[in-house]
């Protein structure tokens, strides 16, 4: 082992020196490359958020385009539709002033004259029937019911079913309007659904 004391204190002093250079030299190495590498860091974190703030405006942009041509699409299938449901009681208007006419007079054969329709009976069974096959609930029991309801709805086999019911052929064709629109205008919902489907 060398001892220190003995050494030159010239050699000493360029050691020393030596060994305080390369630490500085060390020092200043690492924190050159510690800031290098921080601005790195940030500059590429600020460019992946440039990156993501550019692809969520351009998706915003999209969604934005395809929410409007839904909403385009939405307004014209209910504008079709509310034509339909105008034109269903434009139709409706026009029956219910040709019952009066079809309903009280008739003719008989080609060229003979017009006279009124015979008398047309229909039961309270055929009544409760036909609001049956209609789906058209019968009163429930401990249902508070009027006369006429109760009537309406006479229990089979019994003679109550075969009194007269009051309907009218009008009362019925009056029924088949308004049964008629509600069915279209279901039918023209559900087409309007489905082609709204379809183009999206």
């Amino acid at each position: 082992m060398v001892a220190l004391d003995r050494l030159p204190s010239g050699i000493l002093v360029a050691a020393l020196a030596c060994v305080i250079s390369a630490a500085a030299a060390g020092s200043i190495a690492y924190g050159f490359g510690f800031r290098y590498a921080e601005a790195q860091g940030k500059t590429n974190q600020s460019n992946l958020a440039a990156e993501h703030a550019e692809q969520a405006l351009a998706a915003e942009g999209a969604n934005r385009l395809q929410l409007l041509q839904q909403v385009a699409r939405a307004n014209e299938a209910e504008a079709l539709l509310l034509a339909t449901f105008d034109r269903h009681a434009e139709e409706k208007r026009q029956l219910q002033e040709r019952i009066p006419h079809v309903t009280t007079n008739y003719i008989p054969a080609p060229g003979a004259v017009a006279k009124p329709i015979p008398r047309c009976v229909f039961t309270a069974g055929w009544l409760r029937d036909f609001n049956t096959a209609l789906g058209v609930p019968a009163p429930g029991p401990g249902t508070a019911v009027t006369a006429a309801e109760k009537a309406a709805w006479p229990t089979p086999g019994t003679d109550a079913e075969l009194l007269e019911s009051g309907v009218t052929p009008a009362d019925i064709l009056a029924h088949a309007q308004d049964y008629g629109v509600w069915a279209r205008a279901n039918l023209a919902q559900l087409n309007a659904l489905l082609d709204l489907q379809e183009k999206d």
